[in-house]
């Protein structure tokens, strides 16, 4: 059953090389090549969000599993999204 206080969060979301239609939320400008999820764990950690990995598939690419993440839900999901890809972004550039 699906916890109701928390998002769930893709790599696909964050990948650089997808378009909006395969499943990026975030702006190319902040979006990551190649995003993983434990990529956004450690994000997400940093942002004190309290992140659980779990290893499922995105309904997109059913036969990859790279996993997703569960954030708590603090503020909107597009605001959560956005703060956690300029993490990723800021943490790629050191």
């Amino acid at each position: 059953m699906p916890d109701k206080d928390k998002y769930v969060l893709w790599p696909a979301y964050f990948d650089r090389r997808r378009s909006r239609g395969d499943g990026r939320r975030v702006a190319k400008d902040i979006a990551v090549p190649n995003a993983s999820a434990d990529e956004i764990v450690k994000a997400a950690k940093k942002l004190g969000l309290n992140p659980v990995r779990e290893n499922k598939a995105y309904p997109g690419r059913w036969w990859k599993r790279e996993g997703q993440v569960l954030v708590d839900k603090t503020e909107s999901k597009t605001k959560i999204l956005r703060e956690i890809a300029l993490e990723m972004s800021k943490s790629r550039e050191n």
